[in-house]
């Protein structure tokens, strides 16, 4: 008798851990989601914030990508008192390019002449210009309106840039959506005095 109610309680417990549910699976980590770049610009050529794929409208489904460097051309005053997180400042007008920069000496920027055919004003301007802007990542540049960064562009055209792979999102005063706020660092009362200099560059 002993035997057999051994033998029931055994099955009993055996066909309880057969009908067990199975345990859940486990759910698989949620990997972060890069949205697909558009293409640049709805027109070849035209580098104006107006026929730009990337804009005050869409800009926060593209930020904080590890395969896009952030720049921001304005100067290093305006920078400080408001600018996007984890954009770095190049001061386009104080290091990069004045029409007169290779004739007058005493201009530190790296580039002068014509935007669409820019002289070069340091034996260097051309590496030193490749250190800024990489030329094998995709770039999103911003001013203050936009304008500064189409500037940008006929300069990096001219250098042999895959202008593919570069964006202008237009000027920090044109984001003024809430959705960006927690994006933007906003200090005005921070005040710089520069003096913007280029030391042991040979010039050409």
């Amino acid at each position: 008798m002993l035997k057999k109610l051994i033998a029931v309680l055994s099955l009993s417990v055996l066909l309880t851990a057969c009908a067990a549910p199975a345990a859940p699976a486990e759910e698989p980590a949620n990997e972060p989601v890069s949205v697909e770049l558009p293409a640049p610009r709805s027109t070849e050529g035209d580098f104006s914030i107006d026929a730009s794929a990337i804009n005050q409208d869409n800009l926060d489904q593209y930020l904080g990508r590890d395969d896009v460097v952030y720049i921001d051309l304005r100067d290093y005053n305006d920078y400080a008192k408001k600018h996007f997180k984890n954009f770095e400042v190049i001061p386009f007008f104080a290091y990069i390019w004045n029409e007169n920069a290779h004739t007058d000496e005493s201009m530190v920027q790296i580039y002068g002449g014509a935007l669409e055919e820019p002289v070069a004003v340091y034996t260097s301007s051309e590496a030193i210009l490749n250190t800024i802007f990489p030329k094998d990542k995709t770039i999103f540049l911003m001013c203050q309106s936009g304008g500064r960064v189409a500037m940008m562009m006929n300069i990096l055209e001219a250098n042999g840039y895959d202008m593919d792979k570069i964006y202008n999102i237009g000027g920090l005063a044109q984001y003024t959506d809430s959705k960006y706020r927690d994006f933007i660092t906003d200090t005005p009362e921070f005040i710089i005095d520069v003096n913007y200099t280029i030391e042991g560059e040979t010039r050409n």
